[in-house]
């Protein structure tokens, strides 16, 4: 959820160079890149400094006879730069750029994941109790998830000038935490290729089992890394910097929102359209509609923008991202502005590492084998910009973070209130009334069950999943991992997550599947739990991958709270799920069997 910030702040004009990309003294010294070759050995200008100064002194006194104060000028410009304490690497060359320069910036290296045993971790940011939060629980621990993880309990948030207090923020910066710790604490039981999940706490449901999700994801990181793979072959094959490869999802938005004024950049201007068909939504697809209601205009729109209701990465690749938000954060807060929101935030990092991308590109069209022309003029400012900071700084800008354009995961429902309804998959009449309903151009979409599920049992005993109800969006043609309650307008949000909880095809067996889930499971093997889910090899020399829950899930099967004193303390149902004086059970289970009993 985004929000708008005080009129002095959102009438800020973007500053990229007053930014941490490069400060506004570095970006007026340097205002070029690339310097001119020098006449004598084609190499930078000024090699040394005491080779700038006599040359700069003999073109002194032939300019001051030809040009006079306008050369001097000049001289002086050119002084400034050349006695500044940050030159230029030597390996960049008026307009031409060696595989030298490669070596000067950050240049990101893929490694297979060979395999083996895996975890799956879900976490959560929530600061008090609420019945919503225990249906987002409820729904995971039904289906098999590992028992979430709690962030930023009863958060006492310590930016009281931010939006929200910057309990937004604190959402990527306790994610950070929970994953550094994790890794430099529990070496025997997190590795960087372990997944974790991040999602919104109080109006999420999780649908479809632990195993859909890992599929999916894998199968989404694949397909993004077959385009990158295509278009990087089509401009350079031996381009010294390799295609990038996914590891983060994010889910999509179809509106751009929010924008520079909420105290980030996201410069969607230079995101990639979406790999869906141009007429995905028929004859007005990508047209804005001038409804009175924001959110109806994009309801045509295929999603392109950041959602940051999930994100989903290994743990390795999210520390790197996620280390990168906390820098943004803190040279932020230094400059005495603010971040207005996670999504906001997370769009700038994907920004940039979209600029990043075209500057990349821009190389590998020229790329020769040895070098390439840097055609940095043809290139927006502030795609420069993040070239200046990747040559100057080193810093880097390529995290892997790819979006889930294909609705597969848990896909926000705003401005698309009316793509999607609780069907049963087996139904085709009502499939067929639907999706006419919801204006599919070309008919029923909808080709049965889930592909990963075809070869799984039923969800219960004597149903299959083509026999109970699943939310699925009639245009994708699919049935997502979750549905993310965010669809707002006539008051849809609350309405709907009071409302359609009884849709879900667990809710009548609801307290059942809970008892049978939380049962303790005895340790054997070292492990004491089913697998999650188990994908085949990969390359040669790879192993099966299996994914398990975290192993204290074994031990004790309880929703934990992640404690500034960096500690997993559990906290009992009545603790997440009960506020006011209704009891939580009555509306959560509504079977009036009272309270739950393991």
């Amino acid at each position: 959820m985004a929000a708008y910030g005080p009129p002095s702040s959102r009438n800020r004009l973007p500053n990229w160079s007053g930014s941490d990309i490069g400060s506004n003294s570095s970006s007026r010294r340097n205002t070029s890149m690339f310097v001119e070759p020098d006449a004598h050995n084609g190499g930078p200008t000024g090699a040394t400094s005491s080779g700038r100064s006599s040359r700069l002194l003999y073109r002194s006194a032939r300019c001051t006879k030809m040009l006079g104060l306008t050369c001097i000028f000049v001289l002086v410009l050119a002084l400034y730069y050349f006695m500044s304490d940050d030159p230029l690497p030597r390996s960049v060359a008026g307009n031409i750029v060696t595989k030298d320069l490669f070596d000067t910036i950050h240049v990101p290296s893929y490694k297979e994941d060979p395999g083996g045993k895996r975890r799956l971790r879900v976490v959560m940011p929530a600061d008090g109790p609420a019945v919503n939060l225990c249906k987002v629980i409820m729904s995971a621990v039904a289906l098999g998830y590992p028992m979430p993880t709690i962030l930023n309990w009863r958060g006492e948030f310590n930016r009281p000038d931010w939006q929200f207090a910057g309990s937004h923020i604190a959402k990527l910066e306790s994610l950070l935490a929970v994953i550094e710790t994790l890794l430099e604490h529990d070496a025997e039981d997190a590795d960087e290729h372990d997944l974790i999940l991040l999602v919104d706490a109080y109006d999420i449901w999780f649908q479809l089992p632990p195993s859909v999700l890992i599929e999916r994801y894998h199968q989404l990181n694949r397909e993004a890394d077959e385009r990158n793979r295509r278009e990087w072959e089509a401009l350079a094959a031996d381009f010294p910097v390799p295609p990038p490869q996914q590891s983060i999802i994010i889910t999509t938005a179809k509106d751009c929102h929010p924008s520079w004024d909420s105290g980030s950049e996201p410069n969607y201007a230079h995101w990639p359209d979406s790999p869906l068909p141009d007429d995905f939504y028929g004859d007005d697809t990508d047209h804005v509609f001038f409804f009175s209601d924001p959110a109806r205009k994009y309801r045509r729109v295929r999603p392109r923008c950041v959602n940051s209701g999930l994100i989903m990465g290994t743990m390795g690749s999210l520390r790197q991202a996620l280390q990168r938000c906390k820098e943004k954060v803190d040279q932020t807060a230094m400059r005495g502005r603010q971040l207005w929101s996670d999504q906001a935030l997370v769009g700038e990092v994907i920004g940039d590492q979209m600029l990043w991308r075209e500057w990349m590109r821009s190389l590998a069209e020229t790329w020769n084998g040895t070098a390439a022309e840097t055609r940095l003029d043809a290139l927006a400012p502030e795609t420069r910009a993040i070239a200046h900071a990747a040559v100057r700084d080193g810093k880097q800008f390529e995290f892997g973070i790819g979006l889930d354009y294909n609705f597969t995961t848990i896909p926000p429902t705003c401005s698309a209130e009316e793509d999607g309804k609780f069907v049963v998959i087996g139904d085709k009449k009502t499939l067929e009334r639907e999706s006419a309903k919801a204006g599919v151009p070309d008919g029923v979409r909808v080709r049965g069950i889930p592909a990963e599920l075809r070869d799984s049992e039923g969800p219960m005993p004597g149903k299959r999943w083509d026999e109970v109800p699943l939310y699925t969006d009639f245009f994708f043609g699919l049935s997502p991992v979750g549905v993310h309650h965010n669809a707002y307008i006539n008051g849809l949000k609350p309405w709907r997550l009071e409302n359609w909880w009884n849709m879900t095809w667990f809710y009548p067996h609801l307290r059942d599947l809970i008892v049978e889930k939380l049962k303790p499971v005895p340790i054997a093997d070292g492990e004491g739990q089913a697998p999650l889910a188990r994908l085949p090899p990969r390359g040669k020399d790879g192993k099966e991958t299996v994914y398990f829950a975290p192993r204290i899930d074994a031990e004790e099967k309880a929703v934990r709270v992640f404690e500034p004193s960096r500690e997993f303390k559990p906290i009992s149902w009545d603790g997440v799920c009960q506020k006011g004086s209704q009891p939580w059970h009555d509306k959560v289970f509504g079977d009036g069997k009272g309270p739950l009993e393991l």
